[in-house]
């Protein structure tokens, strides 16, 4: 009992540490393990793509520059929230009236940074375009979650909680969506 405590221990140092140094990378080091993560998805979907030759180089360097570019929409966005979730105390009218502008000045941002983002969708969807079926063109510009690539049957899930498998006896559902919410169906879910 006695090792199997220091054991844990030990492994709860361990990894603490290794979120302590991951929260310190330099920004050179987080520039190039983006560049690697762009380039891992560029390669997956050049051959879900089936892409080969001149058309995988093409779509490669397009792909990593549309990357590039939505990347950096992001970068006005990462702006440190005061201690909001923090304060419980009553606020003066100035300072609601502050918080109020403080609002309003961020949906604005948040506006723009989707204006920016629409604009270089739209740039690249004409750069894809003369590679690519305007099928991939969509599953290039539609944003994936993690989990959603490679479901097998090549079908992503609607938001309507289907799953995409299962034993067929279940209707559409899951979480509130269709019949039966939080896990589907009427009688099977789970």
């Amino acid at each position: 009992m006695k090792k199997l405590f220091i054991v844990s221990a030990l492994t709860f140092l361990f990894m603490g540490n290794v979120y302590a140094q991951q929260g310190q990378r330099t920004e050179e080091e987080r520039a190039q393990m983006r560049a690697e993560m762009i380039k891992r998805v560029a390669d997956r979907s050049a051959k879900d793509f089936d892409l080969k030759g001149d058309a995988k180089e093409a779509f490669l360097t397009t792909f990593t520059a549309y990357q590039t570019e939505m990347f950096q929409t992001n970068m006005g966005g990462m702006r440190q929230r005061g201690q909001e979730a923090d304060e419980k105390k009553e606020l003066t009218d100035e300072e609601a009236n502050a918080k109020i502008q403080e609002q309003f000045t961020r949906q604005e941002e948040q506006i723009a940074t989707m204006q920016k983002r629409l604009e270089i969708q739209k740039k690249y969807s004409a750069e894809f375009a003369k590679i690519l079926t305007p099928q991939q063109v969509l599953k290039v510009l539609t944003p994936q979650r993690n989990g959603q690539r490679g479901q097998g049957n090549g079908q992503r899930g609607q938001g309507n909680g289907q799953r995409g498998q299962g034993d067929g006896q279940r209707g559409p559902g899951g979480f509130g969506g269709g019949r039966g919410g939080f896990g589907g169906g009427f009688g099977g879910g789970f």
